[in-house]
């Protein structure tokens, strides 16, 4: 799914090299002697590592963002179910 629109395939760039494939995740992995699962969790952490650093305009720390749904976000797709986040 170019793994980052979330159109449900993992391998599909969808005509756009910048998307993140899961042969790239699995290449990166690899190259850490990790599973694919490991290294995607590293990904997720270090993103809500960044999201909690982050601060609104009233002072809170910002959180994750909801997850889509279920038509995805802008253009459509498969999205991300509430019981998946």
């Amino acid at each position: 799914m170019c793994m980052n629109c979330g159109c449900g395939r993992p391998n599909d760039d969808n005509g756009n090299p910048a998307n993140i494939t899961a042969a790239a995740v699995q290449k990166a992995a690899e190259a850490n002697d990790q599973t694919l699962r490991e290294s995607a969790q590293h990904i997720l952490e270090t993103v809500e590592l960044l999201d909690g650093s982050r601060r609104t305009d009233t002072g809170r720390k910002a959180g994750l963002a909801e997850p889509a749904g279920a038509t995805g976000g802008q253009g459509g797709g498969r999205g991300t179910p509430a019981s998946e986040s």
